[in-house]
């Protein structure tokens, strides 16, 4: 089976198993497949939950295809060309139209909490979905085999929480990094976090090109 099909199958019994989530599953995961595994670094993208307060079931890796929408979209995008590029100057991020738009589609993408919520996250419902699905969130990692994961989870107790065996270390630009079996993680902003968006792209290429973030 692909990892994709794994993953379908995965979300399948998922939303099987949770009278909660029956006709409301948000999917996620390998935007492309034959692009995904190619990259020459495999990159994951971990949120929260999705915007969408109704709750109506659907799936990130055909909605990407609909084009980029909203700063969320952007910024992942943004972070996605520069990984995949070397850290251009960012500015060649906006004149590279064609690779900016396409750059998505080399990297995976999830949510922690399948089932759509509010522009504002709940800590304690997100801890509940968190909890709820451990396994089955940390097996969709497992199967899309990342080199990196990029957090974008805002609290520190639900990353502390699904990596519970995580050491986490300092990068040197007050960004906390750490080794989740054979993957390395990055503890960052949300990408709709309201920074500085050429300020966040200089300061993921910092982390990555950091001799901590090498070492581990």
């Amino acid at each position: 089976m692909t990892r994709t099909e794994q993953l379908n199958l995965l979300f399948e019994n998922w939303e099987a198993e949770i009278p909660e989530y029956k006709g409301k599953f948000i999917k996620d995961g390998i935007n492309n497949e034959d692009l995904y595994t190619n990259a020459k670094t495999k990159m994951l993208f971990l949120t929260k939950e999705p915007n969408n307060p109704k709750q109506e079931a659907g799936d990130f890796r055909k909605w990407w295809k609909e084009g980029l929408k909203y700063t969320f979209s952007h910024r992942l995008a943004e972070w996605s060309y520069g990984i995949l590029n070397d850290f251009p100057e960012y500015e060649q991020t906006w004149h590279d139209k064609e690779g900016f738009s396409s750059a998505i589609f080399y990297v995976a993408f999830m949510n922690i909490k399948k089932i759509g919520g509010k522009g504002l996250s709940n800590y304690a419902e997100m801890e509940r979905h968190l909890l709820q699905n451990k396994d089955r969130l940390l097996r969709q990692i497992e199967i899309i085999e990342p080199d990196v994961i990029i957090t974008g989870l805002t609290w520190k107790k639900l990353r502390n929480q699904l990596f519970d065996k995580v050491i986490w270390k300092h990068s040197g630009y007050n960004i906390a990094i750490g080794r989740y079996q054979n993957t390395k993680i990055i503890d960052f902003y949300h990408p709709s976090a309201r920074n500085a968006a050429a300020a966040s792209y200089s300061l993921l290429e910092n982390v990555m090109k950091s001799s901590s973030f090498k070492q581990l």
